[in-house]
């Protein structure tokens, strides 16, 4: 009797429009790898980037001039046909599934999902946010996303929560895929000394990092104001790393200089490399996330996956990753003084970062690993 043949996995393709721009490169990149993994013939389809080199899965740049200071109009115009050479593509090649990525709810979200359906191909649409972060009431194609979507991923039961809170009972297929970690981006991570080197850093202090966009939900003005109480103290440093508009830039500043806090801050304004990423963890003892608003960080599972701790909010989201101060620090969201004290803990007593690091890679190497995604998102798509 022959032997049975081994099931072909449906072909995925991913649609991913925002590349290094955002840090998505490291996630797509991650993802593509999880699914190859799993025996899917797996295409992402997006914008050039550093993760491209050595990829096993097929990558085609498809997305052109769609950033930029070319009017909106133009390149929402150029999105749009971007996306639907992407869908015709995946088509042609035969793909099965698409694996989408939604931030905005908005109309080219939906356009996507709507040309992926009408083409014959099923969809899994990842809702990174559930409602833009810097506009919480806005996600004005949802529900009909939702509609055209055979599945919608949360990374968390609090975004999980949220989302069907947010449809109000519209029919959706929702289920929970966490997050995975960085650590395959980054096999060979300097040491906190050869990365403080590396960025011009003081050896002998205690330095904390915020990374990242400073939109006003992701609370840098409440870290500022934390650090006043501890301007003095020579033992500390705080510093900020990653792009930033003029106009908050100058913000910023400005706080610093009316309370004195030009010696325990330091700016390092503009977009970091992806070669210098790894130094910007490595170097600090802690990364904070005091946030006001958040689904999922990632942010905290790249600290962890470099094996540093985080000193966060403390959201569901973050109390989920954090695990009551066993890989990081909790303080009350917006609450200034909570952090401060935060901090002042962590000058008395340093020595706890060492568990704390240790239990954060602990966990994201364990519970936030690939393969337990991989396989989630390989069962989901079989289920299509």
């Amino acid at each position: 009797m022959p032997s049975p043949q081994p099931r072909t996995k449906p072909a995925i393709a991913i649609i991913e429009t925002i590349g290094s721009h955002g840090g998505m490169h490291y996630y797509t990149d991650n993802q593509a790898h999880a699914l190859v993994n799993q025996g899917h013939p797996t295409t992402l389809y997006s914008l050039p980037a550093s993760t491209d080199a050595g990829a096993r899965y097929r990558k085609v740049d498809t997305f052109k001039e769609i950033y930029g200071s070319d009017p909106k109009a133009i390149r929402g115009l150029r999105l749009m046909r971007d996306l639907t050479t992407s869908l015709l593509a995946a088509k042609r090649s035969g793909a099965k599934v698409c694996i989408f990525h939604l931030f905005k709810m908005d109309v080219f979200e939906l356009y996507a999902a709507r040309l992926c359906k009408l083409l014959g191909m099923k969809s899994m649409a990842i809702v990174h946010d559930v409602a833009r972060l810097d506009q919480p009431n806005q996600r004005p194609q949802l529900a009909r996303i939702a509609a055209s979507c055979d599945l919608l991923i949360a990374h968390n039961g609090f975004s999980e929560a949220a989302l069907l809170a947010a449809l109000s009972g519209a029919p959706a297929n929702v289920t929970v895929v966490p997050s995975g970690n960085y650590i395959a981006q980054f096999p060979d991570p300097p040491s906190k000394e050869q990365a403080r080197e590396r960025l011009g850093l003081p050896q002998d202090k205690l330095i904390i990092l915020f990374f990242g966009n400073p939109r006003r939900e992701k609370g840098l003005h409440v870290l500022l104001e934390a650090m006043v109480a501890h301007r003095d103290d020579p033992r500390l440093l705080l510093l900020v790393a990653g792009k930033m508009k003029p106009e908050e830039e100058g913000e910023y500043r400005a706080f610093a200089a009316e309370h004195a806090l030009g010696e325990r801050v330091r700016f390092d304004i503009g977009h970091v490399d992806d070669a210098d990423v790894p130094a910007y963890y490595r170097a600090p003892d802690i990364i904070a996330l005091p946030y006001l608003r958040i689904y999922e960080s990632a942010v905290a599972l790249m600290a962890m996956s470099l094996e540093r701790p985080v000193l966060a909010s403390d959201l569901p989201p973050m109390r989920d990753v954090i695990g009551d101060d066993a890989r990081g620090l909790l303080f009350a969201a917006s609450d200034a003084q909570a952090l401060s004290a935060r901090i002042g803990e962590l000058v008395a007593n340093p020595e706890q970062l060492t568990d704390l690091a240790t239990n954060a890679a602990t966990y994201a190497a364990r519970d936030r690993h690939w393969d337990v995604t991989g396989r989630m998102l390989s069962a989901a798509s079989e289920s299509l």
